[in-house]
């Protein structure tokens, strides 16, 4: 296959096992393939927060092809007499996009083809959405019980390098460094270039949406939109930014909705790829460092922030992150040439091989050594890797940097059982024709849980006992030894309904020198007073308990990591139980987004009369 042909081709649309398609030169059935959106054997009404006017019960076509852009005209869809029996789930639809602009402002077809047309759901969660483009995992039920009506409850929207590069150096210099704001639209004013993306912006996104927060910080920009008639649910606790010339810029901020904490990070973290040396015996070292370099930039990020990670319900990670693809060395144990990474990269991207590509991840690879990111999960890329591009729309790269899925999307739940962010939707837009990038947007769905107790009986109090704690393999700061970690473990819950019993403490004692804790026979005893909440649960359905494990030292305690509880997943699962227990319960603790280790306990759950 020639060149021109091969950066022409299609985004596979086929298996998600990605093995490579038998066929090439011609257009296969893969990437043909739609993922089939019949109406589901449910019956009732459809229901959920989207709303559905008659003009929004119309499904969208949603056509991905080389340079043809997006069709977003409006068509009535087959089944549309079936949709009153098509059952629908309610929850938050959360629509996550980032865009590297490479400085430029993208034209109306690249945005077009990028944004959901005034919020509208189908625009994304249509019948005619390609198989690689809906994550692994979910059923054609799943997809069709997110309500495709009205549209999305949160819009949240992530764009690197919008300035150019002068203009983002003094804006980086003038407002650089951590700092901590609690208003919402904080942009500096008189710049050009931003005032047109907004009005762009503003007008795709209309005038159904309330703008909670826009941050401009060096040359990123972030708007998070929240659906005008939940606005009043609503609000921005924080933003924290933090920028380094030399390791990149983050945007934090956390958005409450209803009670729910949705914390939406996105980054930019710099690569230095264009002052490694091509030389086979250095292009290993410098590939090291660099990629060390982003690692730790992504754990200071998240704990500049106070680590939202943790501290929040759901939190999405997003950007150009710029982890690239790098495959192995080759048979000798040699590291590959520049060249001949060029070879493998083509050979993979015209066999469609996304499974090898996966396994050359950066990303992949850091998360799975627990080097980054190793608490937050990721959809597999089905697709063409979003950089180097020509500015032009279709796949046409640029292969003087090696084809890399450098813009991301992540996500964690804190909250368990049925309360996990599902991912649904995961996809690059590549009619967008301005940027070295392809643009990836997600529409990710929360489901709604309420806690249901017996309405005849009264208000109940639940006592939660935690014995036999122990901790295994603890990971300390990279300067502190494993024989010099003295932990203890100690327990902390906001709610007001949730109190500390009398006769427990909230922490345990200090065991010496060693990463393997245990703490035999000490109980901690909690008291969950049901009788100042609601009775559905609706004032203690995102309660988190912390257990932070903490290295007592001679400068005084830090926190090696923490692991969160989510009560309302135990309240579920023993509630129709007068005692309940569960024994050596496995989790982990986190900092900064990684593994620091492994908690292991047993739990008790005793319900009684209040008094």
């Amino acid at each position: 296959m020639t060149r021109d042909r091969e950066e022409k081709e299609h985004f596979s649309r086929g298996h998600s096992s990605g093995k490579a398609s038998p066929r090439s030169g011609t257009r296969d059935k893969e990437e043909n393939e739609r993922f089939s959106c019949g109406h589901s054997s449910g019956s009732g009404k459809s229901s959920g927060n989207g709303g559905s006017g008659g003009k929004d019960k119309m499904a969208i076509r949603h056509r991905h092809s080389d340079g043809s852009g997006n069709d977003t005209s409006p068509r009535h869809h087959s089944d549309d007499r079936h949709r009153s029996r098509r059952t629908t789930r309610k929850g938050l639809r959360i629509f996550v996009g980032t865009a590297n602009l490479s400085q430029a402002i993208p034209d109306e077809e690249s945005l077009a083809a990028f944004l959901p047309n005034k919020g509208k759901a189908a625009y994304v969660l249509n019948s005619d959405v390609k198989s690689s483009s809906v994550v692994d995992g979910v059923s054609k039920k799943d997809f069709n019980q997110v309500d495709r009506h009205g549209k999305v409850e949160v819009l949240v929207l992530g764009f690197q390098e919008c300035l150019e590069s002068t203009v983002a150096n003094g804006l980086s210099t003038a407002f650089g460094g951590l700092l901590s704001k609690k208003g919402s639209a904080d942009v500096p004013s008189g710049n050009t270039s931003t005032k047109e993306l907004d009005a762009m912006i503003n007008a795709h996104v209309g005038d159904d949406y309330t703008l909670m927060m826009e941050r401009l910080q060096a040359d990123m920009l972030v708007y998070i939109y929240v659906r005008s008639d939940l606005a009043s649910s609503a609000s921005v606790t924080e933003t924290h930014v933090q920028t380094s010339r030399s390791k990149g810029c983050s945007i934090a901020s956390t958005l409450i909705v209803g009670g729910t904490k949705l914390s939406f990070i996105c980054m930019q973290l710099k690569d230095k790829e264009q002052f490694v040396p091509r030389k086979n015996s250095t292009i290993s070292a410098g590939k090291k460092a660099t990629l060390d370099q982003k690692n730790s930039t992504v754990e200071e990020f998240l704990l500049a922030g106070k680590d939202p990670s943790l501290s929040s319900h759901h939190i999405f990670v997003f950007g150009d992150l710029n982890y690239r693809v790098s495959p192995p060395s080759n048979t000798r144990g040699v590291t590959n040439t520049f060249e001949e990474e060029q070879f493998i990269a083509r050979n993979m991207l015209t066999k469609k091989d996304w499974s090898s590509i996966s396994e050359s991840d950066e990303l992949v690879q850091a998360m799975k050594n627990n080097d980054a990111l190793s608490a937050f999960t990721t959809p597999f890329c089905k697709f063409h890797p979003t950089y180097k591009m020509q500015r032009s729309a279709g796949i046409k790269y640029d292969y003087s940097s090696m084809p890399s899925y450098a813009d991301r999307i992540l996500v964690r739940s804190n909250q368990e059982g049925s309360r996990k962010v599902e991912a649904i939707v995961y996809e690059p837009i590549h009619q967008f024709s301005t940027s070295l990038h392809k643009p990836m947007r997600g529409l990710f769905f929360l489901p709604d849980r309420k806690i249901h107790f017996d309405p005849n009986n009264e208000p109940k109090a639940m006592i939660i006992t935690f014995t036999h704690l122990k901790g295994k393999k603890l990971r300390p700061k990279e300067d502190i030894l494993h024989s010099d970690i003295n932990p203890y473990l100690q327990f902390c819950c906001d709610a007001r309904c949730v109190k500390m019993s009398k006769s427990s403490k909230d922490r345990t004692e200090t065991t010496y020198t060693t990463d393997r804790p245990t703490w035999p026979t000490q109980t901690i005893r909690y008291k969950v007073d049901l009788s100042s909440s609601k009775r559905h649960g609706d004032e203690i359905k995102d309660t988190l308990l912390y257990i932070k494990c903490m290295n007592e030292g001679i400068r005084g305690a830090t926190v090696l990591g923490t692991a969160v509880i989510d009560l309302a997943n135990v309240i579920c699962k023993s509630v129709s139980k007068e005692e309940w227990q569960q024994r050596e319960v496995e989790t982990y603790f986190y900092r900064g987004g990684r593994q620091t280790g492994k908690l292991y306990y047993n739990i008790k759950v005793r319900w009684e009369e209040n008094e």
